[in-house]
């Protein structure tokens, strides 16, 4: 059998993808059983979308963000929510941050995968190993099998977290078709360090964190978890986009400094039960071993103990693939049409997604992008087939 359309991966935007098409004859491929890393995503809760305005949406994705125009003109926050909603899939807003309300990310997942799975020919398990072109047609190779299609959207994700099948492979099948490959690097991702083994699980509320890069300093508030391997939560997934090598990352676990030297002063109890209002007791108990009285200490030891609840610091690096919940570079922008997704290096060949070399910002960006894209695709492969009815029926 010859296929109208095979795609390639069954993630957010290939399910989107699939769900959109018209042509009858479509195959979707997945290495895993579809809708892995969708299934996990935001921890159960999910930041599906954003309410930013298109301008300030834009500013999340850089330097590639411009390249996203057309697919938000077509395909945008809107209508991520009423097509959400189609399914009975509820939102709410927490900021502008748009979250799932009365589904889980696993729920959403399957009530998603199980339509592309009712208009498709689905193939679980069977992951794509290379596509070649011979003449109008498409010949794609998995593990045991050759299909034929006469149009490929691969849609196959970048190397984040691997064991949901999102392994690179389309990069290579990408760059055997003669396109360029931007180095992916790990994105969104957690930090390593050395030394948090005893303060694994301890989390940290509203701190103001900096990221020192050299003699380049980045802060912001938010919220932390530290782990067995380092430290995570938004506020180190945010930080994370920053490029380093490694750097040094610095909590204020106390706020203002002044406020807090003058309730230490009046405090008439131990140092250690004074700090407990501030920070966890386990993280008290690991950072101050003194048992003293506030009035035994001295001018020396009050300095050290602020200096030490301010300038809170571990040395650290991003952590591997394997953590990192997306993928920075990809299949290069400039080898895409943005207006329709579509290769311009090989005809009938389109993609979307993580795939290619755009990521944005933590808050539901890269979630919106999927959708677009694979949207965009699907809307122009079904103008194709419209246009050239004729032409594609005689293949």
């Amino acid at each position: 059998m010859i296929y109208d359309v095979a795609v390639v991966g069954a993630g957010a935007c290939g399910l989107t993808a699939a769900i959109h098409l018209n042509p009858k004859k479509i195959i979707l491929f997945d290495s895993k059983k579809g809708a892995k890393k969708l299934s996990i995503t935001g921890n159960n809760i999910c930041n599906v979308t954003n309410k930013l305005g298109l301008e300030n949406f834009i500013e999340h994705y850089k330097p590639n963000g411009n390249f996203l125009r057309d697919a938000f003109k077509l395909f945008f926050v809107n209508d991520t929510i009423k097509f959400l909603q189609s399914l009975g899939i509820q939102t709410t807003l927490d900021n502008t941050r748009v979250i799932l309300k009365n589904k889980t990310s696993k729920e959403m997942s399957s009530i998603i995968l199980q339509i592309a799975k009712d208009k498709t020919t689905f193939r679980p398990n069977e992951r794509i190993i290379d596509i070649r072109k011979e003449g109008d047609l498409f010949i794609l190779k998995t593990q045991n099998h050759i299909y034929i299609s006469k149009i490929v959207l691969l849609a196959c994700g970048g190397k984040s977290f691997k064991h949901t099948g999102t392994d690179g492979t389309c990069y290579d099948i990408a760059k055997k078709l003669g396109h360029t490959i931007v180095k992916p690097t790990p994105f969104e991702v957690p930090f390593c360090s050395k030394n948090t083994e005893n303060l694994q699980g301890i989390s940290l509320y509203n701190k103001e964190i900096t990221l020192k890069i050299n003699n380049k300093k980045k802060t912001i508030t938010g919220d932390i978890i530290f782990t067995h391997f380092g430290i995570s939560g938004p506020a180190v997934l945010e930080l994370s986009e920053n490029d380093f090598e490694q750097a040094i990352l610095k909590m204020n676990l106390i706020g203002d400094k002044e406020a807090f030297e003058n309730n230490l002063m009046s405090y008439k109890g131990k140092v250690k039960n004074l700090i407990k209002r501030y920070i966890p007791q386990r993280l008290a108990d690991n950072i101050m071993r003194t048992d003293k009285y506030v009035k035994e200490l001295s001018k020396k030891e009050i300095n050290s103990i602020i200096d030490t609840l301010i300038n809170f610091s571990f040395t650290v690096k991003k952590c591997s693939f394997d953590k990192a919940f997306v993928t920075k570079g990809g299949i290069s922008t400039k080898e895409i049409d943005p207006k329709t997704m579509e290769s311009k290096i090989v005809k009938n060949l389109f993609f979307c997604g993580e795939l290619i070399d755009i990521q944005g910002s933590i808050g539901g960006f890269n979630l919106q992008a999927a959708f677009s894209t694979g949207f965009l695709a699907a809307y122009e492969i079904n103008k194709k087939f419209r246009k050239n009815r004729k032409a594609f029926a005689d293949k």
